[in-house]
């Protein structure tokens, strides 16, 4: 079974004595990278560091995601990124807004098996994978 993450983002995550899956807020995630917050924005914006999204203007970090970007940061130009990088998860409003698809039209087409299948983040809220829904509108 191969593992979630690489032995360079463990190493990295035993080194600085955090949890892979410890949650950051944007404050602390900046604070962590040693940079602004409105430059960690901008990293967000240009999608140079995965994230979740909490509200419409709120967005966590995990630990992992954290150290991917770092390790990015470190990995010399000419090597090929062989890092396992889950996706940012997107909700609904964002999968309309992208697709530009009713919510009823993204459902049928679910559960036709035409359209990517859905994350469940909490027993109430669900969200798409974004680079599945890029691919899935590439397709088309």
């Amino acid at each position: 079974m191969q593992q979630p993450f690489n032995q360079q983002i463990c190493d990295m995550a035993d080194s600085m004595g955090i949890s892979l899956y410890s949650r950051f807020s944007q404050t602390e995630a900046s604070l962590f990278l040693h940079c602004t917050l409105d430059i960690l924005t901008d990293l967000q914006k240009q999608h140079k560091i995965e994230y979740i999204q909490i509200a419409k203007d709120t967005s966590e970090f995990f630990g992992f995601q954290l150290l991917e970007y770092l390790a990015q940061q470190i990995q010399p130009a000419n090597e090929v990124k062989d890092i396992n990088t889950p996706d940012k998860i997107i909700d609904i409003k964002e999968v309309q807004k992208l697709t530009n698809l009713s919510r009823t039209s993204i459902w049928r087409l679910e559960r036709s098996g035409r359209f990517c299948a859905r994350v469940q983040l909490t027993t109430s809220r669900v969200g798409w994978r974004y680079n599945e829904v890029q691919k899935w509108i590439k397709s088309c």
